[in-house]
């Protein structure tokens, strides 16, 4: 296949991806879990067909484990802990199924 056709088909998927995404938004707003679980799993049946990353925003905010569209409060919990002088860690807890992910936080040094 030419660099052009599969150019145009990562495009198309990136396309797809974020209006996969924001539909999947509004359903869970909506309360329609079932809807938005299965945008998630069309959009990592896209990126996998068109072999793609999908991008960091939206991967963090789809549960690895059930496949929801997560959004703060409604389908997803945050917290934050501190781990004292190391820096900080956010929590994310899917309101679903449970699945936890943690993102560290470094604490930039000031040299003195």
């Amino acid at each position: 296949m030419p660099s052009k056709d599969r150019k145009l088909i990562r495009d198309i998927a990136k396309q797809r991806i974020m209006i996969l995404f924001r539909l999947g938004e509004e359903e869970v707003r909506k309360g329609r879990i079932e809807l938005a679980k299965r945008y998630g799993e069309i959009i990592y049946r896209i990126a996998a067909k068109a072999n793609i990353k999908i991008p960091k925003p939206i991967k963090r905010r789809i549960c690895r484990k059930c496949k929801v569209i997560l959004i703060p409060g409604l389908s997803m919990r945050v917290r934050i802990q501190s781990e004292g002088s190391k820096g900080s860690r956010v929590v994310i807890t899917c309101l679903h199924c449970g699945w936890i992910r943690r993102y560290y936080i470094k604490v930039k040094r000031e040299k003195e």
